[in-house]
């Protein structure tokens, strides 16, 4: 007995993509390190006028400030090593 209905590939298409698309979005998301319920909730607030000024103040990605941050850890440790280096000479010089 065949089946009452039969599933196009039109429609086998399109249900594909329904599961499809989110999978791969989430998965980029995380992947790239960034939080996919996040930047849908921003795009609709968005789209809508609402602000969610919690979400989008928090976790605000600035490379700049990172890269300002880095460069003074990296400064502190360049010094750090120059003063163990110069206790280390006077050391040996006692010794």
């Amino acid at each position: 007995m065949p089946p009452k209905y039969k599933v196009t590939g039109c429609a086998r298409f399109f249900v594909f993509f329904i599961i499809f698309i989110p999978i791969v979005f989430f998965g980029a998301a995380y992947f790239r390190g960034e939080n996919g319920m996040k930047i849908i909730k921003d795009y609709y607030h968005q789209v809508v006028g609402k602000s969610d000024s919690k979400s989008s103040t928090d976790n605000t990605y600035d490379p700049d400030e990172r890269i300002k941050e880095l460069e003074k850890e990296l400064k502190a440790a360049n010094d750090r090593i120059k003063e163990l280096e110069e206790e280390l000479k006077k050391e040996k010089n006692q010794n």
